[in-house]
């Protein structure tokens, strides 16, 4: 029973770090249409930005409490980072 769950915990907590690399690829390959909020509205730019700063945070807080490898969090910190910038390039192109 706790082995089942302590299986169900990892892959959860595995899913939920590799979501945002994987979202960001499928977003930028157009396999993934824009998420939606509550009332339908496709989320804007600047909202997936802040989604981004905030899988930043979480990912800092992570590594303060050493729940993460300096290594790992150096790497998840850039794929982060480009996936910020590339926001952002597309936020300045839409004008």
């Amino acid at each position: 029973m706790q082995l089942g769950l302590a299986i169900a915990v990892a892959l959860l907590v595995v899913g939920a770090v590799a979501w945002p690399f994987l979202a960001g690829r499928w977003r930028a390959s157009g396999n993934l249409p824009e998420r939606e909020d509550g009332d339908g509205a496709a989320v804007t730019g600047s909202a997936a930005l802040e989604d981004v700063y905030e899988a930043i945070r979480t990912l800092q807080m992570d590594h303060n409490l050493g729940r993460i490898a300096d290594g790992d969090f150096r790497e998840q910190l850039g794929e982060y980072r480009r996936q910020a910038a590339e926001i952002m390039r597309d936020l300045d192109r839409q004008g």
